[in-house]
């Protein structure tokens, strides 16, 4: 029973980290269309997903690398373009 618990939330947390990382792709979307509200509520989302899943710390560190790349760039939003 321990190895059909541990083989589930193996593969939970590989979804978890590929849907963190398409609503991260989601977000940056969002931001390029000038969405900032809803990139940063898509931010949050991806944020909250990375919190719950048990990742492997070579894959937990590009993740929340690419979290804070993304988070900055919907801090910085880009200059409007007359």
């Amino acid at each position: 029973m321990q190895q059909v618990l541990a083989r589930l939330r193996a593969k939970t947390d590989r979804e978890l980290s590929i849907l963190a990382e398409k609503q991260l792709e989601q977000t940056l979307t969002l931001a390029e269309r000038g969405r900032y509200f809803d990139a940063i509520r898509s931010y949050d989302i991806a944020r909250g997903l990375l919190a719950v899943a048990n990742l492997p710390p070579i894959q937990r560190a590009r993740l929340e690398k690419k979290l804070d790349r993304v988070g900055e760039s919907i801090r910085r939003p880009a200059p409007a373009v007359a």
